[in-house]
Protein backbone atom coordinates (compact mmCIF):
# COMPACT_ATOMS: atom_id res chain seq x y z
CA UNK A 1 0.00 0.00 0.00
CA UNK A 2 2.68 2.47 -1.20
CA UNK A 3 -0.17 5.31 -2.09
CA UNK A 4 -1.12 5.49 1.71
CA UNK A 5 0.10 8.23 4.10
CA UNK A 6 0.88 11.69 3.83
CA UNK A 7 1.86 14.16 0.82
CA UNK A 8 3.13 17.20 0.30
CA UNK A 9 4.45 18.95 -3.08
CA UNK A 10 8.04 19.46 -3.59
CA UNK A 11 7.86 20.32 -7.34
CA UNK A 12 6.21 20.74 -10.63
CA UNK A 13 6.42 21.49 -14.01
CA UNK A 14 4.17 22.21 -16.98
CA UNK A 15 1.13 22.79 -14.94
CA UNK A 16 0.45 26.58 -15.77
CA UNK A 17 -0.13 25.33 -19.28
CA UNK A 18 -2.12 21.84 -18.86
CA UNK A 19 -4.30 24.02 -16.55
CA UNK A 20 -4.70 26.95 -19.31
CA UNK A 21 -5.62 23.97 -22.05
CA UNK A 22 -7.81 21.77 -19.73
CA UNK A 23 -10.09 25.17 -18.85
CA UNK A 24 -8.88 25.71 -15.49
CA UNK A 25 -10.01 29.35 -13.86
CA UNK A 26 -7.02 31.55 -14.01
CA UNK A 27 -6.77 32.25 -10.21
CA UNK A 28 -6.39 28.16 -10.31
CA UNK A 29 -3.44 28.29 -12.40
CA UNK A 30 -0.25 29.31 -10.17
CA UNK A 31 1.97 26.69 -9.35
CA UNK A 32 3.33 28.96 -6.89
CA UNK A 33 0.02 28.08 -5.05
CA UNK A 34 0.81 24.65 -4.07
CA UNK A 35 3.83 25.41 -1.84
CA UNK A 36 1.64 24.48 1.14
CA UNK A 37 -0.44 21.69 -0.49
CA UNK A 38 -1.03 18.31 0.76
CA UNK A 39 -3.08 15.04 0.52
CA UNK A 40 -3.62 12.39 2.62
CA UNK A 41 -4.23 8.71 1.18
CA UNK A 42 -5.86 6.07 2.48
CA UNK A 43 -5.65 3.05 0.70
CA UNK A 44 -7.59 -0.48 1.24
CA UNK A 45 -7.24 -2.78 -1.64
CA UNK A 46 -8.96 -1.04 -4.90
CA UNK A 47 -10.81 1.66 -2.70
CA UNK A 48 -9.18 4.93 -2.24
CA UNK A 49 -10.12 8.31 -0.03
CA UNK A 50 -8.11 11.19 -1.22
CA UNK A 51 -8.24 14.44 1.68
CA UNK A 52 -6.46 17.37 -0.06
CA UNK A 53 -5.45 20.77 2.07
CA UNK A 54 -4.10 24.18 0.50
CA UNK A 55 -2.76 24.94 -3.14
CA UNK A 56 -5.01 25.21 -6.25
CA UNK A 57 -8.77 24.47 -6.38
CA UNK A 58 -11.04 23.03 -3.72
CA UNK A 59 -9.61 21.30 0.02
CA UNK A 60 -11.73 18.20 0.53
CA UNK A 61 -12.25 14.71 0.40
CA UNK A 62 -12.90 12.30 -3.05
CA UNK A 63 -13.51 8.85 -2.56
CA UNK A 64 -12.85 6.49 -5.38
CA UNK A 65 -12.89 2.58 -6.59
CA UNK A 66 -10.04 1.73 -9.09
CA UNK A 67 -12.03 -0.19 -12.06
CA UNK A 68 -15.15 2.23 -11.36
CA UNK A 69 -16.18 5.37 -12.27
CA UNK A 70 -15.46 8.37 -10.54
CA UNK A 71 -15.79 12.20 -10.17
CA UNK A 72 -15.16 15.14 -8.69
CA UNK A 73 -13.16 18.73 -8.63
CA UNK A 74 -9.67 19.26 -9.85
CA UNK A 75 -8.30 22.88 -9.99
CA UNK A 76 -12.10 24.14 -9.42
CA UNK A 77 -13.15 22.29 -12.86
CA UNK A 78 -15.60 19.04 -12.53
CA UNK A 79 -14.70 16.01 -14.14
CA UNK A 80 -15.94 12.73 -14.72
CA UNK A 81 -14.47 9.58 -16.18
CA UNK A 82 -13.50 5.98 -15.11
CA UNK A 83 -10.13 4.45 -13.13
CA UNK A 84 -8.09 1.59 -14.22
CA UNK A 85 -4.99 -0.02 -13.11
CA UNK A 86 -1.79 0.25 -15.51
CA UNK A 87 0.90 -1.66 -13.35
CA UNK A 88 1.46 0.29 -10.41
CA UNK A 89 -0.13 3.38 -11.70
CA UNK A 90 -3.76 4.79 -11.11
CA UNK A 91 -5.22 5.80 -14.09
CA UNK A 92 -8.35 7.94 -14.47
CA UNK A 93 -9.61 8.67 -17.99
CA UNK A 94 -11.82 11.78 -18.05
CA UNK A 95 -15.06 12.09 -20.63
CA UNK A 96 -13.75 15.16 -21.92
CA UNK A 97 -10.10 13.21 -22.57
CA UNK A 98 -8.24 14.85 -19.50
CA UNK A 99 -6.53 11.72 -18.34
CA UNK A 100 -4.33 11.56 -14.57
CA UNK A 101 -2.27 9.24 -13.52
CA UNK A 102 -0.69 9.20 -9.75
CA UNK A 103 1.85 6.44 -8.82
CA UNK A 104 4.82 6.12 -6.44
CA UNK A 105 8.30 6.46 -8.00
CA UNK A 106 11.45 6.44 -5.87
CA UNK A 107 9.60 7.24 -2.46
CA UNK A 108 7.66 10.22 -4.16
CA UNK A 109 4.21 10.40 -4.85
CA UNK A 110 4.08 11.66 -8.62
CA UNK A 111 0.93 12.86 -10.27
CA UNK A 112 0.33 13.58 -14.17
CA UNK A 113 -2.60 15.64 -15.72
CA UNK A 114 -2.61 15.22 -19.43
CA UNK A 115 -4.91 16.92 -21.60
CA UNK A 116 -4.69 19.01 -25.55
CA UNK A 117 -1.59 17.51 -26.09
CA UNK A 118 0.26 19.22 -22.86
CA UNK A 119 1.07 17.34 -19.40
CA UNK A 120 2.00 18.67 -16.11
CA UNK A 121 3.62 17.06 -13.28
CA UNK A 122 3.46 17.23 -9.25
CA UNK A 123 5.89 15.17 -7.14
CA UNK A 124 5.20 14.76 -4.14
CA UNK A 125 7.20 13.61 -0.54
CA UNK A 126 6.18 11.88 2.24
CA UNK A 127 5.50 14.42 5.27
Amino acid sequence: MAFNGKWSVSSCDGLKDVLEAYGADTSNRDPKALKEATVEIKQDGDNFTFTATGGLGKSGSHSMTVGGPSEGELFGKAYSGTTAWDGDKIVFTGKSGVVFKRWVEGGNLVYTIEFGGKTGKIVFSKC
